[in-house]
């Protein structure tokens, strides 16, 4: 039981990493409006390497975590484990 398990794991590691590697390339491929150089959100510096990374950022990359973990909460109804 205990491989299932290990192997369940795996497996959705495997197709977030995968999502969120499609979802990056999207918003390159969409995105034709310059990096922001300060976040949005908290006003922080967006490092260059983010900003060539990820062409269109408006995000630092703390607040792009925050707005995606909400984005998941919300998807899922509301349902989840209390962690965003």
């Amino acid at each position: 039981m205990s491989d299932d398990l290990n192997d369940e794991m795996a497996q959705a590691s495997t197709a977030l990493f995968t999502q969120r590697g499609i979802d990056a390339i999207r918003a390159q491929v969409q995105c034709l409006r310059p990096s922001k150089e300060i976040c949005e959100c908290c006003g922080a510096d967006i490092p260059r390497e983010r900003q060539r990374a990820v062409h269109g950022v408006e995000l630092c990359a703390g607040c792009q975590d925050v707005k995606e973990k909400q984005m998941r909460h919300r998807s899922a109804g509301g349902r989840g484990n209390g962690y965003v």
